[in-house]
């Protein structure tokens, strides 16, 4: 009799033995697998995408490898700060919901250096539809969408007009469309705001410049950056230096890039003044999201409204009230929220 007792204790031992085990077991293959699923679904990675000419660096993140793509072009030209700027704002929400590359143009940053005479505008449209085409064979299926920043935007606007149907929703970002319209359109918002802040210096250096013919602007161009920095409080009002720094991983360049950066505005200025998309746009048919900062010096919001009636596809216009240029900035959660909810409507 104490000798079945004793049996059936150990079988029972055994049991509970076998059946902890197994339970381990499970937890750990789940733990394991739960973990493993996570390190595959997350992408950050950094790669070069060949162009006809060079080598452009490319940032690729997103919380989710399956998630549809979402590719930035930042402001400039050649500005080494859109794309950290960005990326501390809006880009790392946006890495929720999108894959977002955040591309390096041409010569600047991490991507190769170029040729002076190959900073044209037709190379720059070209390196767009490379980066495109690329994207759209490795993720297959997916949905492609474009937003651009200022110039970044004016880029994608005339990427549009040379390669059709490649994209599949379109976000501008405080772009301009006519290049002349919208420089003489800076000067009379200034001068509004000197008049109204009685600013005198003001009134008196920017009116000199409002009956300038354009090619002499650019002579001037120190004179309209000065007060563009300080009107409605500058495009930097509400910049948090701290968090922009966090998101740049290139400080010992970064100094070299912004020499760069006026190199590259040097040699491209007299192609971008004269750009002038106004009677064109009626050739795009992406559905448009155009987003504008009620206080944006750099591009006077009613002026880009009324420069978009004449655009081929569905559009929407956005007014950001509280906004400057940087509306990812100023209005970082309306403007993420914005860009969700266009971007992911049928």
């Amino acid at each position: 009799m104490e000798e079945n007792i004793q049996n059936r204790k150990k079988q029972i031992m055994t049991v509970n033995y076998i059946l902890s085990t197994f339970i381990l077991f499970v937890v750990l293959s789940s733990v394991f697998c739960s973990t493993k699923k996570t390190s595959q679904s997350i992408i950050d990675e950094n790669i070069y995408i060949k162009t006809e000419d060079t080598k452009l660096f490319a940032n690729i993140r997103g919380n989710d490898s399956s998630l549809p793509v979402l590719l930035y072009l930042h402001g400039g030209p050649g500005s080494p700060l859109g794309i950290p700027i960005f990326k501390a704002y809006a880009g790392h929400q946006l890495e929720r919901d999108f894959i977002v590359v955040y591309l390096h143009q041409r010569g600047i940053m991490k991507s190769e250096r170029v040729a002076d005479s190959t900073h044209t505008i037709k190379n720059y449209i070209s390196d767009i539809h490379h980066v495109v085409s690329y994207l759209k064979n490795r993720f297959k299926g997916r949905q492609i969408f474009l937003l651009g920043h200022s110039w970044g935007g004016l880029l994608s606007y005339l990427y549009q007009l040379h390669y059709k149907n490649e994209i599949n929703k379109f976000v501008a970002v405080c772009s301009p469309l006519n290049v002349k319209s919208m420089t003489y359109g800076r000067i009379d918002m200034m001068i509004q705001w000197a008049s109204a802040t009685n600013n005198q210096q003001a009134l008196n250096e920017l009116s000199l410049l409002k009956d300038k013919p354009l090619n002499e602007l650019k002579e001037d161009s120190n004179v309209l950056k000065k007060w563009m920095s300080k009107a409605y409080g500058g495009w930097h009002r509400n910049l948090d230096f701290n968090k922009v720094n966090k998101a740049i991983d290139y400080e010992d360049n970064f100094p070299d890039w912004l020499k760069e950066q006026k190199h590259i505005e040097s040699i491209l200025i007299d192609e971008i003044l004269y750009i002038n998309l106004t009677d064109s746009i009626d050739g795009i048919f992406t559905p448009l999201l155009c987003i504008a900062g009620k206080e944006d010096t750099d591009a006077p919001w009613y002026i880009l409204k009324d420069e978009l009636e004449n655009y081929g596809g569905d559009k929407t216009f956005k007014l950001f009230e509280k906004s400057h240029h940087m509306v990812f900035i100023d209005e970082e959660d309306l403007f993420v929220e914005t860009i969700v909810n266009f971007l992911k409507t049928k």
